[in-house]
């Protein structure tokens, strides 16, 4: 892999991704806002708090860590993609937030003081990047000692369905290989040893990981593919390499593979496993 090349290409998917993050963001919130308040918990971010948000996309999980740093805190919330960003800077006005600062800026490129942050956090967004150890080990310099950084990642593929299902589906649409263990994506650290590994090798001690879930529930089969379509990179430049009705096919089989899933053409309710990997600096 060529990480300047992989991370031009995530840039691009993100900057495409933008905008169904937005239209989706209520929903996302409903399902996932339990994740973002651990994470938070997790880091150790209390009132006056200055917060690291390492690949924060949307503004999550730096608009919860605004809220418990309050008024005397200050959020960075950093990303590679700046349109991902302005969306999290358009939420943040509208909740009247005004501690966060967005940093179009990737993760292995960071820039600040060393010992200018008091907890640092990244949910599901570290594990997109090509040495997430590297990007670890560079956040870990800009944290006072003593402070906590806390990320999160899904689980075992079949333990995440809402990605496995349409991940499955295409691969075997287009005849595509499962990636390598360990490429960088969403499922890239789905195990415990996985990602406490990932902070370890970073540098920091203190390291436990633990269990959670995020369930998803769609009206329809057509719902489901909806969402995956606007909100994920990955999948979206899977399929997307194939032309026009190749695409529409395989959205459709992602559609169909859903509805067997849920066991009929009505609701759709995945829920997936989610790990969160917290450690101190030294």
């Amino acid at each position: 892999m060529d990480p300047a090349a992989f991370r031009e290409a995530q840039h691009r998917h993100w900057d495409a991704a933008a905008v169904g993050w937005e239209q989706w963001s209520a929903f996302n919130d409903r399902a996932d806002a339990h994740i973002s308040a651990r994470l938070v918990e997790l880091a150790g971010v209390r009132p006056g708090s200055r917060v690291l948000d390492v690949a924060a996309g949307y503004g999550e999980p730096a608009l919860t860590a605004a809220r418990r740093a309050g008024p005397e805190g200050r959020v960075v919330a950093t990303d590679l993609s700046a349109e991902m960003l302005a969306s999290g800077r358009r939420r943040a006005a509208a909740a009247g937030l005004d501690t966060v600062e967005f940093l179009a800026c990737g993760a292995c490129s960071l820039d600040f003081p060393s010992a200018s942050f008091d907890a640092a956090v990244s949910r599901w967004g570290i594990i997109f990047e090509p040495d997430p150890e590297a990007a670890a080990r560079r956040v870990r310099g800009f944290l006072k000692p003593g402070a906590r950084i806390a990320i999160s990642s899904w689980g075992e593929p079949e333990e995440v369905p809402f990605l496995a299902i349409p991940m499955r589906t295409a691969m075997q649409r287009f005849g595509v290989a499962p990636p390598p263990p360990g490429t960088p994506g969403p499922l890239s650290r789905p195990t415990p040893a996985a990602l406490g590994g990932l902070l370890e090798a970073a540098g920091f001690s203190d390291v436990a990981v633990e269990r959670d879930a995020v369930t998803f529930v769609f009206d329809a089969p057509e719902r489901f593919t909806a969402y995956v379509r606007a909100i994920s990179a990955p999948i979206r430049a899977m399929v997307e390499q194939h032309a026009g009705e190749a695409q529409e096919e395989a959205w459709d089989a992602i559609t169909q593979a859903a509805a067997e899933a849920a066991g009929g053409p009505g609701p759709v309710t995945l829920t997936n496993v989610v790990l969160l990997a917290s450690g101190t600096a030294p």
